[in-house]
């Protein structure tokens, strides 16, 4: 008993360290990227603004190559490390470094092949020539940057996620950022060129993973031990195996949004990419922030899984619904309410895109939330078989909409078609899969999508009395109204959703999670 509590407190206390580092240092580098986005459109305009977004989500859609070998090896590493294998662990980590490095050969040589097609991606490709700029350099320096990423000792620091770890990643992760930022605004200010910029982003990938590498070998001494060990046939098959079906989810995910930017250059131009690239950096930002939540939360829900306690963790999957939900919910309202009031206060009036676009982006934050939650869920759980070939439906569905209503409705017509995907395939099964085989159908799905359903239809109500109210109070009078807004926004939803769920243990439990931090600060005060 006394050991299940001592278990209990460790993966507690990892998952709050990993939580607020999270919270609190994705504050510091949102800010740091409005920063530098600020810089990037008063000093390079529209054009390098459409290049930077366009060519980012092509090396996105790249990063395919990786084909979810990170995430299967994840889950390999929960075991031996909760066991203290450390033979075991040496081998997965010198079958992840040989997966590695040939991602990174994958990746170069795939984003080789694509400069001949650049011409056929960008609309008015010669006239960016006619302005000296050089998109076919500028790609090779993306791609330069992407290879990056899974070289230079990229794979040590997944032993230290492994191990519930994530805060210490995070938080040099945030360091490196800011340095980056601040070294990226320099360069912009002294008149450096475009391709500079990016050059530094290159630099910074490479110093972050030579820190990870550092710090992994210092934490995890025995990963370096010469072994002549080999994962059997049998496992690297059931690795491969999973790792198909992880690359048929990812392909679903990079397809949902990687090709927006694509489609909206061919069809509308580099100019339309650039002035969504400014909305897109909300998207981003937020996402990162629930992917990093969610990467601190599902190391220790993996661990939790290997206990078998169905009652307890179907009682964590609810709280952690809940949460989600309240994230999701406020940033959905917040994008509606908020954004083109942002954007006009920020850079002007003339990079605002006319509702319904922001409240279609905003519930294409929602669905990312709940979708990034239900992954993560089906990834701890060891789910990575089920319904495998159901996401190819999303893609299909995603790229024929796309194209369909960008003729229609523009730019708002290919976000629509990335929610109708995700509605249509992920949100109604990834809950039945759960269920059915992470909790061994012990807990009908039906109260998942009943709760779900009111949890929805309240954040819809409350959104549409915040844009009344907004619209109506303290308007025209720049950043007080952004701030005041988005505190109306930001108070208001939590509010909503905690009182409706008032007597139930979900409810409790977040709100005696919120006291426990709000208690201290009161304290401070009195």
């Amino acid at each position: 008993m006394n050991s299940r509590l001592g278990q209990s407190h460790s993966r507690t206390t990892n998952t709050i360290f990993n939580f607020t580092s999270s919270i609190g240092g994705q504050m510091v580098v949102m800010i740091m990227n409005f920063v530098v986005r600020t810089f990037f459109i008063q000093t390079l305009g529209k054009q390098y603004l459409g290049i930077n977004g366009l060519f980012s989500n092509i090396l996105t859609m790249l990063s395919l190559a990786e084909m979810g070998v990170g995430s299967a090896i994840l889950f390999k590493l929960y075991e031996p490390l909760a066991k203290k294998d450390e033979h075991r662990i040496t081998v997965l980590m010198k079958f992840y470094k040989t997966a590695y490095r040939y991602i990174g050969i994958a990746v170069a040589a795939v984003g080789l092949c694509l400069v001949p097609f650049l011409p056929y991606m960008i609309k008015n490709y010669d006239h960016l020539l006619e302005l000296n700029i050089r998109p076919a350099v500028i790609f090779l320096l993306y791609l330069l940057n992407s290879v990056s990423s899974y070289l230079f000792l990229a794979y040590k620091s997944a032993i230290i996620k492994a191990d519930q770890k994530e805060y210490i990643i995070t938080f040099i992760s945030y360091i490196v950022t800011v340095a980056r930022g601040v070294t990226q605004i320099i360069a912009l200010v002294a008149g450096g060129p475009f391709e500079l910029y990016v050059g530094i982003s290159i630099f910074y990938v490479i110093v972050q993973n030579i820190i990870f590498a550092l710090l992994a070998d210092k934490m995890y001494p025995y990963i370096n031990d010469r072994t002549d060990d080999k994962l059997s046939r049998e496992e690297t098959r059931g690795i491969l195996k999973d790792c198909t079906a992880l690359f048929i989810y990812k392909l679903n995910t990079v397809v949902l949004k990687s090709t927006d930017n694509l489609v909206l250059s061919v069809f509308l131009g580099l100019e339309m990419v650039g002035l969504y690239s400014n909305y897109y950096i909300f998207y981003t930002t937020i996402q990162t922030l629930f992917a990093k939540i969610f990467n601190a939360v599902s190391h220790s829900l993996g661990n939790l899984h290997t206990t078998k306690d169905r009652q307890h963790e179907y009682r964590i999957f609810k709280v952690v619904n809940l949460i989600t939900v309240i994230m999701g919910g406020t940033a959905f309202i917040g994008i509606f309410v908020v954004a083109d009031e942002f954007i006009r206060t920020w850079i002007g009036s003339e990079w605002v895109l006319e509702q319904p676009f922001s409240f279609i982006m905003g519930l294409e934050l929602y669905t990312m939330a709940i979708r990034t939650a239900l992954g993560k869920y089906r990834a701890t759980m060891g789910l990575f078989q089920q319904a495998k070939y159901r996401p190819l439906a999303g893609m299909v569905i995603n790229i024929v909409l796309s194209v369909a209503l960008v003729g229609k409705m523009g730019i708002s017509g290919v976000i629509l078609a990335t929610v109708i995907a995700d509605w249509t395939t992920f949100m109604w099964y990834d809950p039945i899969i759960i269920h059915r085989h992470g909790f061994a159908g012990e807990f009908p799905v039906s109260g998942y999508f009943a709760v779900n359903g009111k949890y929805l239809l309240l954040i819809l109500l409350t959104g549409a009395v915040d844009y009344y109210v907004c619209a109506r109070f303290l308007t025209g009078m720049g950043w007080i109204s952004v701030i005041v807004h988005a505190l109306i926004c930001g108070v208001t939803v939590p509010a909503v959703l905690l009182a409706a769920e008032l007597r139930t243990e979900q409810g409790k439990y977040v709100r005696a999670m919120i006291m426990r931090y709000v208690r201290p600060l009161m304290r401070r005060f009195q």
